[in-house]
């Protein structure tokens, strides 16, 4: 979490004209995502006389638009601005609307493919890319058939095929228009039988349909599209015949190639799991102290300040930690504690050092209850470093300064060496909020650039530690999914299997984090699935919807949220993922890490939650360091 408006007002400065208010123009406006305006500000005194005095510029939330000494605001995403001119510590404010680009192309796109048969429909739809590659939604489009005796097409974007041949369909949006081709066979199929399911789902678990289809003389027919759909609002199937359902009941599903069809019935009940979550301790900072990272190892636990210190617990009992120690470093916030694999060593982050040398802090950790500290890097990420990857004698850094990654060598702990640096394009916004790594693998937690993995050594894309490739990206609009005054972007990255979960922050873009008013959040969980990791797609999602998401941890099929203003969230994630996990009833428990005493009095704000030696390590940015456990029932 960045830090984007600590201290906005500053102390009043009196003069022979006290200023009164500040007056920006224009005071509203709307502009598109790539333009400029310049705004200006004049200052007034009580009886409204001109102040002629400079202002200073801010604007905020800061991947939204930025804005220079003169006033020059620049658009960078879609979302709302707030511009503020700061005269004598007086600020005036302004309002501003960031459009996306209009699209420069349309692209129509369609899950079921491109294929059927006579008979048959398929489902279309469009969208836009603008002149930078970013996708829009196109609100409405004509759609039509330029061959209407082969395929026609409905408003919707709806297809049926008519007779076997190529049909060009034609979608168009203004003065824009795409094209498509849709091939239509002749129709073997004339039977079609979906395997009954002879067993009870449960809300969220993912069954794999199976339609057995056969031409005139019973032999079984291959390659040919099948068209799935179900009855009812609580449950879906893909056009795969992965069904899942949200909601208990009984749903009839229905498999189909052309006018053929069948159907089968599938009984679905409550989910009900029987596990609960429950606290066990909590360990609360000195008052005006706020929490950062958690990191366990063995019988000790880590946990990193809004501030200069890292405390050390012993939880040899986990219901009664112990502080043994602290180590204590030059920083307004120390965001990320890590160790190596074998505990030995850990690494700190550093931001909002006062000599404003920041970066990264190596200790020695072979006492776990007595860190010490070895040396520092600073020489390129002095900027500040927002998370950092311990993988084998490498740290992977993210440079606050540039938003690039930086890959340092630890071999020789008193003399680490920066050995490489990568990043995205900048687009005026580049952020590299979190990294992991793991099997040769770097997954990055690109902000508005979404997830970006790289071969740092795994070999499938060439890469290397010194000169990294990317395997893949995943992008999505993160500005339609948050309120427009929120700030938002990828911020966590957790792979797992053949899934890779990715949480977005989302925070109110005017906020202080050092203030003590309550913060309210939002995050989104997407579940990405990495069966094919050159192509990922998003399968399923935890929308929590009242309160936020910051970082995740995966283990034994059980996902551990710092959910922020949520507490902790502990979800089942076992089996296939699709749709809303939320509604499937996968969430095991909570704990409400939220306390009258607290930075901001009964606000949680889970930062991390790590699962440990059958317990959850937890920080919390109000409250401090807490101790939760997954509870089973007592089988007699």
């Amino acid at each position: 979490m960045r830090h984007l408006l600590a201290a906005l007002v500053l102390p009043l400065t009196l003069s022979a004209q006290t200023i009164a208010r500040v007056e920006v123009t224009p005071a509203e406006t709307t502009m598109v995502v790539g333009s400029s305006i310049r705004l200006s500000a004049v200052a007034r005194d009580d009886k409204g006389a001109t102040v002629a005095q400079a202002p200073m510029w801010a604007a905020t939330p800061f991947d939204i638009a930025r804005i220079d000494s003169t006033g020059t605001l620049t658009a960078i995403h879609p979302g709302e601005v707030q511009v503020f001119a700061i005269v004598g510590g007086r600020p005036g404010r302004a309002s501003v609307r960031v459009e996306q680009r209009p699209p420069s192309r349309l692209v129509i796109e369609g899950a079921e493919g491109r294929a059927t048969v006579a008979g048959g429909t398929l489902q279309l739809a469009v969208g836009g890319l603008t002149s930078t590659n970013d996708a829009v939604q196109v609100s409405s489009a004509r759609w039509r058939s330029r061959t209407p005796a082969i395929a026609d097409v409905s408003p919707t974007g709806l297809v049926t095929a008519k007779a076997p041949g190529r049909a060009i369909i034609v979608a168009e949006s203004g003065a824009l228009s795409a094209t498509t081709e849709i091939i239509v066979r002749a129709n073997p199929v004339r039977s079609v039988r979906v395997e009954p399911v002879t067993r009870p789902a449960r809300t969220g678990d993912v069954i794999k349909l199976l339609a057995v289809t056969r031409d005139a003389r019973g032999t079984a027919v291959t390659g040919v599209p099948v068209r799935w759909s179900v009855s009812g609002a609580g449950a879906q199937v893909d056009h795969e015949g992965y069904f899942v359902a949200e909601d208990p009941g009984v749903y009839t599903v229905t498999a189909s190639v052309g006018s053929v069809g069948s159907a089968t019935s599938v009984q679905v009940v409550p989910r009900n799991d029987p596990r609960r979550v429950t606290s066990v301790a909590h360990a609360a900072f000195p008052s005006g102290t706020m929490g950062a990272e958690v990191w366990p190892f063995g019988d000790v636990v880590y946990v990193s300040t809004i501030s200069t210190h890292v405390y050390v617990f012993d939880i040899t009992d986990p219901t009664a930690p112990k502080l043994t120690d602290s180590l204590v470093v030059d920083a307004r916030v120390i965001n990320d504690v890590s160790l190596t694999e074998d505990g030995k060593l850990g690494v700190l982050t550093r931001e909002g050092a006062s000599s404003r040398r920041n970066g990264l802090v190596f200790f020695d950790a072979t006492d776990p209850r007595h860190p010490k500290i070895i040396s520092e890097f600073t020489e390129t990420v002095t900027g500040g470093v927002h998370s950092a990857f311990i993988w084998k004698r490498y740290v992977f850094a993210t440079d606050d300064a540039t938003g690039s990654l930086r890959i340092i060598d630890f071999s020789d702990v008193k003399a680490p060496k920066q050995i490489t640096r990568w990043e995205t394009p900048d687009r005026g916004s580049r952020l590299l909020h979190d990294v992991y790594v793991r099997d040769g693998l770097a997954y990055l937690a690109y902000w508005r650039d979404g997830l970006v993995i790289l071969d740092v050594g795994n070999g499938m894309a060439g890469g290397t530690i010194t000169a990294p490739t990317v395997v893949s990206r995943f992008t999505y609009d993160h500005a339609s999914l948050y309120p427009p005054d929120f700030v938002a972007g990828t911020h966590a990255v957790f792979p797992a299997g053949k899934y890779i979960f990715i949480a977005d922050e989302s925070l109110y873009g005017a906020f202080d984090l050092f203030s003590r008013e309550r913060l309210p959040t939002r995050g989104i969980v997407h579940v990405l699935d990495a069966s094919d990791i050159r192509n990922l797609r998003k399968v399923a999602q935890y929308d929590p919807v009242e309160f936020g998401a910051h970082n995740l941890w995966v283990e034994d099929d059980v996902l551990y949220i710092g959910a922020y203003d949520g507490g902790v969230r502990v979800l089942d994630v076992s089996g296939d993922l699709r749709g809303e996990l939320r509604e499937q009833g996968r969430v095991i428990g909570s704990v409400y890490t939220g306390a009258l005493d607290g930075y901001r009095p009964n606000q949680a704000l889970a930062w991390s939650a790590i699962p440990h030696k059958g317990h959850i390590m937890v920080s919390d940015i109000n409250t401090g360091f807490w101790v939760a456990k997954v509870v089973a029932p007592q089988v007699p």
